[in-house]
């Protein structure tokens, strides 16, 4: 149990919640204050085309239309650039508005800015584009084949990104290894889907030569810097403001073509325009994510432990690198990952990025944890039932253990703290495991339904630091996060962060931490957040990053505003050095006297500039700036335990339980912690059984509207028990680790293992594994023969 200390390790309520159940968010398309002219764009139909030529002249002659852009008039613009700092990356400028070629469906082609978004769509269907069609590549395994079209010129052999390397002795474990095991896993493509899509709107005052911008973005301040850099503007000329946001989930964590365009038309017109995204939008052309290949290959010993692992990894990048973090992103992170909670010690990877005609793909919850760790708990699994070993026996055998901590794998990853023996057999003893499995050996072999039991244990990068990123080869991602915090002369707290929140309750978190370190109520502090004028420069919320980065500016900050209170107050109590001083409830008290100021006098003494005594300061005000770089990486871990019901008549699993045991180190709020847990877990269940976006040969999506892409309900999503073991970071401040994906991570491997445990228990299983996600009904009912032979998907 994490130590309640203050407010902090409390469940206390959202303060977010009231207004936004009121309906009082101000999310970016209510923002019509500057009365805004309306941006369609007009978007590629072709994945893989040359533009010949853009017709314009009918469109600008519809009345209400205010004017319209192809790419030459982006010409001047400076294209959006991912530079990665690794060995094997090749980098391609996207331009905002493509001129000589698109690349992928939906790019935007041109541009039209009107009175209304309605008359910005009926100007679209008058423009007129000539086309000359050119081969699209849909897939990596054609994008790799020899004499393959070429995405672009610039990107030889159609890979962004190669990298390869080998940790320890892998050939001589291989050649003396009892055992080895083969398996290929794939996820399919998919989409974040944030209830609210994405959106901008831009205003610029030519007098101040100042550029405000409202967009729907997790990285405030990066597009802050990327736009200074794009427009030749100096830094302060420009301000990033982000509403109130619909869920994000990484998605809304790059910088989009829009992003660029709805600025640059703001300064080229000298009016404010605005642009909301609709849904096709948002699936055809927000980043997508997964789409990837685990071929892996394991040493085994006969008992079960894994002594070598290797693994050729292929990811679809889509037709751009996405800004900042580049395909190298999931490349990379899916094979420094895989290991996870296991004691491998001789691995090798090859692993590629590839450039294909569909939308880039990019960062969405988890990144490539989920894919890494649904193909090495599906190994687990494979190894576990030829061997005749129970799943949870193999994990125990290749698990680091409480005593074998601190611990450094073989790519250089620290591991100084977690439970990962603990949180098993935690999740087992809350599932009822040995008793779930004698009801399973109770079902006839031959029966309609089996029970299946699936389970994952991972561990989850959170809070990655500057060094993190750089030996990542990111170079446009700061990894610091920053706070500006006041105490008012009345005593309450405003706090201005570089973080945004889409829902994680940071005006609730950060606000408990302030009010424990200063001895106030949560209710005294308020918290503004992505607001680049208002707040210093940092990095933004992404990757499980916010309680680690920002949470620990938010110390820092209190705890300096508490010693300049601390030396104030005791200047008005005989002169008493701070450490006999403490800070609760409101007041200043002397330790062992009845000696007390009031923190609000203690506050409006410090805003005086003589106030004689010891007390006196040069400089007025309590008012600090705080930075925090944390550690390296920091490593949250879990386990989650799936067991559904599978119907073989059907093919449709049914939850009967669903268990988490998380250990993220010390919990600000367990409430806004198990919420996290629960949604990342309903994405994960989607991911397992439900979403999947289609392309046919051609390049165009299938899967356009909510109607094709299935995303799950609440009917889908199983009651969850969710437990907690603590072991505090020992590098963070407050312990902290951060769990945000956590959910995302564990949910696919689990509900997939749990179906191929239930499909292994009928006597019509043909002994292929499902090895790829999404699982769709007939994929079932293939492996108990009750439709055709094996799909040609590889499924």
């Amino acid at each position: 149990m994490t130590q309640v200390t203050g407010y902090i390790g409390r469940s206390v309520k959202r303060k977010e919640d009231a207004r936004l159940l009121r309906g009082e968010g101000r999310y970016l398309d209510d923002l019509n204050h500057l009365k805004p002219k309306q941006v369609a764009f007009w978007r590629s139909p072709y994945a893989h085309a040359r533009i010949k030529a853009v017709r314009t002249a009918e469109a600008r002659e519809l009345p209400g239309v205010i004017a319209v852009f192809t790419g030459e008039d982006f010409a001047p613009v400076k294209p959006l650039v991912t530079e990665i700092q690794l060995e094997g990356y090749v980098a391609k400028p996207q331009d905002p508005v493509a001129r000589d070629k698109a690349s992928h469906a939906g790019e935007i082609v041109a541009v039209v800015v009107a009175e209304d978004r309605y008359i910005a769509e009926d100007a679209l269907e008058l423009i007129e584009v000539d086309f000359e069609p050119l081969p699209a590549v849909v897939d990596v395994d054609a994008a790799l084949a020899e004499g393959s079209s070429l995405v672009h010129t610039e990107v030889p052999g159609n890979i962004y990104y190669r990298g390869r390397r080998v940790f320890g002795e892998v050939e001589a474990a291989f050649a003396k290894a009892e055992l080895v095991f083969r398996e290929t896993f794939r996820t399919s493509r998919i989409a974040g889907t944030p209830l609210e899509a994405r959106g901008c709107l831009a205003e610029y005052d030519p007098y101040q030569d100042v550029l405000t911008v409202w967009s729907s973005t997790q990285i405030p301040s990066i597009l802050h810097l990327k736009l200074a850099e794009i427009f030749g503007m100096h830094e302060n000329g420009i301000r990033i403001i982000a509403p109130d946001m619909g869920g994000g989930f990484g998605i809304k964590a790059q910088i989009y073509p829009e992003e660029i365009i709805i600025p640059f038309l703001a300064r080229a017109l000298r009016l404010p325009v605005k642009w909301v995204q609709d849904r096709r939008e948002d699936l055809l052309t927000g980043v997508h994510a997964r789409d990837h290949r685990y071929e892996l290959e394991a040493a085994v010993t006969r008992e079960g432990v894994l002594t070598a692992l290797r693994l050729r990894m292929l990811t679809d990048a889509g037709a751009f690198s996405s800004f900042p973090f580049g395909c190298t992103l999931e490349a990379t992170g899916g094979a420094r990952m895989i290991l996870g909670p296991y004691k491998i010690r001789n691995y090798e990877y090859d692993t590629i990025a590839v450039a294909t005609n569909k939308a880039p793909a990019g960062a969405y919850r988890g990144v490539a944890q989920p894919s890494c760790f649904f193909a090495i708990e599906g190994l687990m699994d494979i190894i576990a039932g030829k061997l005749g070993l129970d799943p949870a026996e193999i994990r125990r055998r290749n698990m680091l253990s409480s005593a074998e901590l601190p611990y450094t794998n073989p790519i250089g990853i620290h591991f100084d703290s977690g439970s990962y023996g603990e949180s098993l057999e935690k999740a087992l003893q809350s599932a009822r495991y040995a008793e779930v499995r004698g009801e399973q050996s109770r079902i006839p072999a031959d029966a309609g339904r089996q029970i299946g039991i699936g389970l994952a244990c991972y561990t989850e990068i959170s809070g990655i630091s500057s060094k993190g990123y750089q030996s990542r080869g990111v170079a446009d991602v700061p990894g610091y996060d920053s706070v500006r915090m006041r105490m008012d002369p009345s005593g309450t707290v405003a706090i201005y962060t570089t973080l945004t929140s889409q829902g994680q309750g940071h005006w609730t978190t950060f606000a408990q931490i302030a009010a424990t370190e200063l001895g106030i109520e949560p209710d005294q502090v308020r918290v503004v957040d992505g607001d680049t004028g208002l707040a210093p420069l940092g990095t933004g919320t992404f990757a499980s990053r916010a309680s680690i980065t920002g949470g620990g500016a938010v110390f820092r900050a209190a705890r300096e505003i508490k010693r300049i209170l601390l030396r104030v107050a005791g200047g008005m109590l005989d002169d008493l050095p701070p450490e006999e001083l403490e800070l609760g409830e409101g007041f200043v008290r002397a330790r062992g006297r009845k000696l007390k100021v009031t923190l609000r006098e203690a506050a409006r003494k410090a805003y005086e500039i003589r106030s004689g005594g010891s007390e006196t300061r040069e400089i007025p005000g309590l008012e600090v700036i705080a930075y925090y770089d944390p550690p390296p990486s920091n490593w949250s871990n879990a386990v989650h335990l799936a067991v559904v019901e599978l119907n073989l008549v059907t093919g449709f699993p049914r939850f009967l339980d669903y268990v988490v045991v998380s250990d993220c180190g010390n919990l600000i709020n367990p409430m806004i912690v198990d919420g996290q847990i629960q949604g990342g877990a309903a994405q994960g269940i989607g991911e397992a059984l439900l979403e999947a976006l289609e392309y046919d040969p051609g390049g165009q999506l299938l899967t356009a509207s909510w109607g094709d892409y299935l995303i799950p309900t609440a009917l889908d999503v199983p009651e969850m028990k969710i437990e907690h073991i603590t072991t505090p970071c020992p590098s963070t401040e407050g312990g902290v680790k951060g769990m945000g994906e956590g959910g995302a991570i564990g949910a696919l491997p689990a509900v997939v293992n749990a179906v191929n445990d239930a499909l292994r228990r009928s006597r019509c299983w043909t002994g292929v594994p499902i090895t790829r996600a999404p699982v769709k009904p007939e994929d079932i009912l293939r492996r108990v023969g009750a439709v055709g032979a094996e799909g040609g998907d590889g499924r």
